[in-house]
């Protein structure tokens, strides 16, 4: 039994659960956007389910063609394909299937648009990042960021069968806050990355940069986020939601700036993520109370 859950972790683990489960909040984000006040249960049951499985098929193919770099990094070696965990050909055909099925059931069940979404954002995180620019340029993840778009514009053309400014504006500012969470990891795992000769930001330019680099863009992040109210999409819990989570988000990037440091690095990168959680929930209980 407990060989049969430890199997059963390491295959959940091939998915990564930490992203994929952000790229899904986004995903879900738009849809119950698009569909308030008539959310359709099932409808978001079907979507929650192809997302993960489009965004999980992703980073299992990722932990396959990444095996090599993932053995020399510290943070990524115990993995379950670097570890010997999991099959090279059980995680590609793990990974392939969960993708296809994700696509199928977005076709039929959802519409053409929607399926053509989750392909696009295939290709761009696993053919244009992954097999190409993670090893090749230090702009990596900007290029690589397009991938997040299009779990916003699949949620709402999910929905709607359609694309409009909501759904572009939150496209825009996943976009925009992927580069600086990772780069925030990569200054604090500087070392590693260059062990493994992958030209992420600070590896090329520096700590001292590239932190600057970080504060310029996510600050501008934070105040793009503020284009919704300013676009009368959002309302006065919006407002209040992104003030307060731009506020502590740029507080650690301030800190950074001043101090341009592994460890602030790493702050970064772990306020980043509940900030778009915030951010993401706030468009949620702004709209719903709107209705």
């Amino acid at each position: 039994m407990k060989v049969l859950q430890n199997n059963i972790f390491n295959y959940i683990e091939l998915t990564k659960p930490k992203v994929t489960l952000l790229n899904l909040l986004v995903g879900i984000t738009c849809f119950l956007l698009a569909a308030f006040p008539n959310v359709d249960t099932l409808k978001l049951a079907v979507f929650t389910a192809v997302g993960y499985l489009a965004a999980g098929g992703c980073g299992i193919l990722n932990s396959v063609y990444d095996q090599d770099i993932d053995k020399l990094m510290p943070r990524t070696s115990k993995r379950a394909i670097p570890s010997g965990k999991v099959s090279i050909n059980n995680a590609l055909i793990l990974g392939s299937t969960m993708i296809t099925i994700s696509i199928v059931v977005a076709y039929f069940f959802f519409n053409a648009l929607t399926a053509l979404m989750i392909i696009l954002g295939v290709i761009f995180y696993l053919l244009i990042y992954t097999l190409w620019l993670k090893r090749a340029s230090p702009w990596n993840v900007v290029i690589g960021g397009f991938a997040g778009c299009f779990a916003a514009l699949s949620g709402w053309t999910a929905t709607v069968n359609t694309l409009s400014l909501m759904p572009l504006l939150v496209a825009l500012l996943d976009f925009l806050w992927t580069p600086g969470h990772l780069w925030g990891l990569a200054i604090k795992k500087i070392r590693e990355y260059r062990h493994a000769r992958i030209p992420m930001l600070p590896v090329k330019v520096g700590i001292i940069a590239s932190s600057q680099i970080v504060f310029t863009l996510n600050t501008f992040t934070v105040a793009f986020s503020f284009l919704f109210p300013l676009l009368h999409l959002t309302g006065i819990v919006y407002i209040a939601v992104a003030a307060m989570a731009g506020g502590v988000f740029l507080f650690q990037n301030k800190k950074l700036l001043v101090a341009p440091q592994e460890v602030n690095g790493f702050k970064v990168f772990a306020a980043s993520t509940p900030y778009l959680m915030c951010i993401m929930l706030g468009l949620i209980v702004d709209r719903a109370l709107l209705m």
